[in-house]
């Protein structure tokens, strides 16, 4: 009877280019999505990392490249051959542990030297090596035997466990930042590396010394009937994917850099508009104001018409000056209150880029005009929260866009998708068709709004919410008179 091993043992190129395939794409996206100038612990010890994943699988490669060159060349360049393949493993491992070592370590501590243990235990590996394989009789099978068993166990194996214990730390940072995906695509990454520790840092060929005479390929074999080089392939996906997932960290650290410094443009502006406003035209107003009545203070004495005629102007001018603080206030107002649903919006489009592979954009369109109040900014954004579900649960949408427009006293948000549609033949209790819609209309009456939904098979859905603003600058201005 044909086993899995068998069929394995016969595809094993197969198997063993997608192994070191899983490793090169990890360490080649990991170098490509890191950033030099982050703040983010984790982007220190990422070039480590990267080095590991690419070395690594070159090294697998070299397990298909060296057999078939081996038929061509001769004795003494495969024999060099053979042992840049041993130093390559040796050194993807080391990399391994720089990594782990980096990661668990602070930046700033008075154990910097541990950082240099990695490149101690690389050497003593090294010597070791080379006195215990030039006394064999064939150097060459003991460098494989000896390189290979005690590299993973000085190297790749607490290398691994230390990268576990760093991204398991990491994301319990992530966690206290309210990045709460990507602290599990983080612990995710622990765990794989952790299970790596396990069967690419323990597993090896049989060997009297203890743990290879428990901890080997036939314990694996008996076991799970599975090869060390399956099990290392799923470690290395489960790896490559929340590895490449938790690195999308890195845009949400550009995206609220971003989003700081707009804030930070529109407070300047802000200051720089209001300090403009009130020297010309409030503070001159005033200082005017006060001029007339010191000079109205004396004129009333000598003519009191006129000295009324004075006071008159004077709160005519004070009048005109409150009027413009009112302004101001109301500019104020609104431009905090849109700005908050902005802030809202974006923060719903991040979760949404960082959770799905969905291209998701957000558009503001117009001049905030109007004021909308809290109760409002809150069910505008889980109407738009309710759409976006609904978009990656049922649409089988690749791109989603929300169009946030000022119009006069209206404010409007627009939804579409280049999903399936609507089937308007399924009940309207079912799918997409169902509460999900009738509550966002629900929610779009309490504020006295419309929502209309266009869609048909194929054709996508677009779904429009228009809100009457809390007030308009008139509605405010009689509201304070």
């Amino acid at each position: 009877m044909v086993t899995l091993t068998d069929v394995l043992e016969v595809n094993w190129i197969i198997l063993y280019f997608v192994y070191g395939q899983v490793f090169f794409i990890t360490g080649l996206v990991t170098g490509l999505q890191w950033r030099r100038g982050s703040d983010l612990e984790l982007a220190r010890p990422l070039p480590w990392l990267a080095a590991f994943g690419i070395a690594h699988g070159l090294n697998e490669w070299g397990y298909i490249f060296i057999p078939l060159q081996a038929v061509y060349l001769q004795d003494a360049v495969v024999r060099l051959m053979l042992i840049a393949h041993i130093l390559l493993l040796a050194a993807s491992f080391f990399f391994l542990l720089q990594f782990g070592v980096e990661l668990v370590l602070p930046q700033a501590t008075r154990f910097r030297w541990l950082r240099a243990l990695p490149a101690a235990v690389l050497l003593l590996w090294g010597l070791a090596v080379v006195i215990r394989g030039s006394s064999a009789q064939d150097p060459i099978a003991t460098l494989f035997a000896i390189g290979d068993g005690w590299s993973r166990y000085f190297l790749a194996f607490p290398g691994a466990l230390l990268a576990a214990v760093g991204l398991w730390h990491q994301a319990r940072k992530a966690r206290r930042r309210n990045l709460g995906r990507i602290a599990r695509h983080l612990t995710g990454a622990a765990a794989a590396f952790a299970v790596y520790a396990l069967v690419g840092g323990l597993m090896v060929p049989v060997s009297p010394i203890f743990p290879a005479n428990v901890f080997n390929y036939d314990l694996l074999d008996r076991v799970l009937h599975l090869p060390a080089a399956v099990l290392r392939s799923v470690c290395g996906l489960g790896m490559a994917f929340y590895v490449v997932r938790s690195l999308e960290i890195f845009q949400v650290e550009t995206e609220r850099r971003l989003a700081e410094m707009e804030q930070a443009q529109i407070l300047m502006a802000d200051r720089e508009r209001i300090g403009r406003d009130l020297h010309d035209g409030i503070i001159q107003n005033i200082y005017a104001a006060g001029l007339s009545l010191e000079e109205t203070y004396h004129l009333v004495r000598e003519s009191p018409e006129r000295g009324q005629q004075q006071i008159r102007g004077v709160m005519a001018v004070l009048n005109r000056t409150i009027d413009d603080i009112r302004r101001y206030i109301f500019d104020l107002r609104t431009a905090e209150q849109t700005r908050e649903l902005e802030k809202l919006l974006e923060s719903l489009v991040q979760d949404l880029r960082v959770d799905t592979m969905l291209e998701v954009d957000l558009e503001v369109v117009g001049q905030r005009c109007c004021v909308l109040d809290g109760g409002r900014v809150e069910q505008i954004t889980q109407i738009a929260r309710e759409a976006l579900s609904n978009v990656v649960q049922h649409s089988g949408a690749t791109r989603v866009t929300l169009r946030l427009t000022y119009a006069g006293d209206i404010t409007r948000l627009i939804v579409t998708d280049n999903g399936r549609g609507l089937d308007p033949s399924l009940p309207a209790a079912s799918g997409r068709n169902g509460q999900g819609i009738a509550n966002m209309q629900a929610r779009a009456e309490i504020m006295g709004g419309d929502l209309q939904v266009v869609s048909g098979p194929g054709a996508g859905v677009c779904l429009t919410l228009s809100v009457p603003c809390g007030s308009s600058r008139d509605e405010m201005e009689l509201e304070k008179t």
